[in-house]
């Protein structure tokens, strides 16, 4: 529901969802194939089929990490730096993961591994572009299993601003500073906004906190929601 009511609010392709087709299974073999002949630590396909891959393991899930295994402070800072700079490192490559959310990010306890490349932005996105949907996917779930007040989640974003490309990350905050209206005109009409909604409105708060004076909006955030809010009131309903 969320994505559809953005993207139609928004000709930003950022804002659609990635399509799914037919050939999702094959397009994850050859991306899986191609990330481990570049040493990025990816499962091996071990069977390829036109309805399955069997797949080898690399590690629990980031989000068991932080919601089960119940790690101590230090590990936990180890691990999510790493990832940001797992992230950057691919970034550097000039690929793209296409949903990194933590649940699709791996830790074995000696490095960190991507898996579920499912997803293909770039069957409509550029490749910067599908970088910087990495880049908003990957804070975004720091959100979802973090406190919004944790020191560690700037940390963790100034870890990945420190190793990434520089245009990507430039990139990144142009699209925020389009995207910050989108969240609260949602959020002052009729309670659409969720959780994940309002996760999401927590990471676009803190990235615009990055940007210069000079980059930021002229016309105040609330002053422009609310009257796309007024105006807009009526599709609502």
């Amino acid at each position: 529901m969320l994505p559809k009511l953005i993207a139609s609010l928004s000709s930003n392709p950022l804002y659609f969802p990635s399509i799914e087709t037919v050939a999702a299974l094959a397009g994850e073999a050859k991306r899986l194939q191609l990330l481990g002949s570049l040493g990025f630590n990816v499962p091996r396909v071990l069977v390829a089929s036109e309805e399955y891959l069997v797949l080898s393991d690399v590690g629990p899930s980031l989000k068991y990490w932080l919601t089960e295994a119940q790690p101590d402070a230090k590990q936990r800072r180890e691990i999510l730096l790493r990832a940001a700079a797992a992230l950057a490192k691919l970034h550097q490559h000039n690929r793209w993961h296409g949903r990194p959310a933590l649940r699709d990010l791996c830790w074995d306890g000696k490095q960190i591994g991507f898996i579920d490349f499912e997803e293909n932005p770039h069957q409509q996105l550029s490749i910067d572009q599908c970088m910087v949907r990495d880049v908003l996917i990957f804070i975004h779930g720091l959100y979802r299993y973090l406190e919004h007040t944790d020191p560690l989640i700037e940390e963790v974003i100034t870890e990945y601003r420190r190793l990434a490309p520089g245009r990507v990350w430039r990139d990144s905050l142009a699209v925020v500073e389009q995207m910050w209206l989108v969240y609260p005109l949602l959020e002052l009409s009729h309670g659409l906004l969720g959780k994940d909604g309002k996760q999401a409105l927590l990471a676009l708060r803190q990235l615009r906190q990055h940007r210069s004076d000079q980059q930021r909006s002229k016309l105040p955030w609330i002053v422009l929601s609310l009257l796309l809010a007024y105006t807009l009131a009526d599709q609502f309903d």
